[in-house]
């Protein structure tokens, strides 16, 4: 069987989404939805199938069986409920949503509807973040000693829709980048974080929404971990690893200082982002995946675990393991990108009963310690957790 496809929003996302669902013989492209008319003549010239101009009407498709939903962060609850109601199996970007109360409501949905959903945190799919993961839990090490991860990006300086500016529609890195570093952290630690402590800050008011965090996690076993972002576009992680990138190419060391120069030359930046999304004239060529040769393992900025006899941290193809006896490499195969791995999984468990592991509940938790950055900053205090669920195995 393939999973006819009905992608909601044909924005920049869908432009990263579609070569993968194109060349993915589980998966089948058969509709869309989007407020530019545009745009869906552009998805007919390429796929055919239907167009429709509301997400509720490409949910009602017979012809389709499950929505990708990619549009802006504060209609993701919304369109995520109506697919379940319509019977629609779904994969959402992160995050989630934007409240504890909208993900209960959209995990209710689904288990109401019978249908699987799936929360799109790419980067708790990485191979190396997945081997890390696997490492630990067998024990090889000893115990888990602490997390770090630290990623310094050009997030903010990149052009930008209002709404993603705006920290109330779900704009900024908390909301952007958060799930991310939240999701691949509680993958290794075991998922159940205790308590969070945290900062987030608004350092530039031209960019009207929090730009940096820290934050230091408890997990309920006593194991800490800390989360740095800084997306004001000086320094740049990359530099630590070779100059591999968040998609595992090659970045340009000058990547942060081009980005902030051409913002500060663009009048449009609405215009700029329109012309960034499927059928802009900016969008690139969606129908080819990126040559595998000259790809890397993924790098969300720099991931460090400690254990009672050694640490890991990820190299351009793998991992680096410092154990008693030196450092070696693990080399890990360049295949299985986040992507491909999440629609496999949402197939094997519409195809084959298999569970899904990144399901609403982990969603749901993850969301929970980002929001618990924003709660901890205000009230300047530990903020413990209730929703918390064990990582996937």
């Amino acid at each position: 069987m393939q999973l006819r496809f009905g992608i909601a929003g044909l924005g920049v996302a869908s432009t990263q989404i579609l070569p993968y669902l194109l060349n993915n013989p589980q998966a089948r492209i058969v509709a869309a939805a989007d407020v530019r008319p545009a745009a869906l003549d552009q998805f007919e010239r390429d796929f055919g199938g239907e167009m429709f101009l509301s997400v509720e009407d490409l949910c009602k498709s017979p012809n389709v069986d499950t929505i990708y939903v990619c549009k802006p962060n504060h209609l993701h609850a919304e369109h995520v409920i109506c697919a379940a109601e319509h019977g629609k199996h779904v994969i959402v970007e992160k995050p989630m949503a934007l409240t504890l109360p909208e993900c209960e409501a959209m995990n209710a949905a689904a288990e109401r509807n019978g249908t699987h959903l799936l929360c799109r945190h790419t980067h708790s799919f990485d191979p190396p973040i997945r081997k890390m993961r696997e490492i630990v839990k067998s024990g090889e090490l000893g115990r888990l000693g602490t997390i770090h991860s630290w990623n310094y990006t050009d997030l903010m300086y990149r052009p930008r829709m209002p709404h993603e500016l705006d920290t109330a529609c779900g704009g900024g890195a908390v909301f952007i980048q958060g799930p991310h570093q939240v999701d691949l952290v509680r993958l290794i630690g075991g998922g159940l974080v205790r308590s969070v402590r945290g900062v987030a800050a608004i350092w530039d008011e031209t960019r009207p929404s929090e730009g940096a965090y820290t934050a230091f996690l408890e997990f309920e076993d006593g194991t800490p971990a800390t989360l740095v972002y800084n997306g004001y576009g000086h320094f740049d992680t990359a530099e630590l690893h070779y100059w591999v990138g968040e998609g595992g190419q090659r970045r340009d060391p000058e990547t942060n200082f081009q980005t902030r120069a051409r913002l500060r030359g663009v009048a449009d930046e609405a215009g700029l982002k329109e012309s960034m999304r499927y059928a802009g004239e900016r969008a690139g060529d969606f129908a080819h995946l990126p040559d595998a040769s000259e790809r890397h393992q993924p790098f969300f900025g720099v991931t460090l675990v400690s254990c009672q006899r050694g640490d890991l941290r990820q190299s351009p193809d793998g991992l680096y393991l410092y154990g008693d006896d030196g450092k070696r490499e693990i080399s890990l195969p360049r295949g299985g990108r986040a992507r491909e791995a999440e629609v496999d999984e949402l197939y094997q468990a519409v195809a084959h009963d298999r569970p899904v592991f990144h399901d609403g509940r982990w969603g749901e938790a993850t969301l929970e310690v980002c929001l618990a950055i924003y709660e901890s900053t205000r009230e300047r205090r530990d903020v413990l957790l209730s929703h918390q669920v064990p990582s996937p195995e």
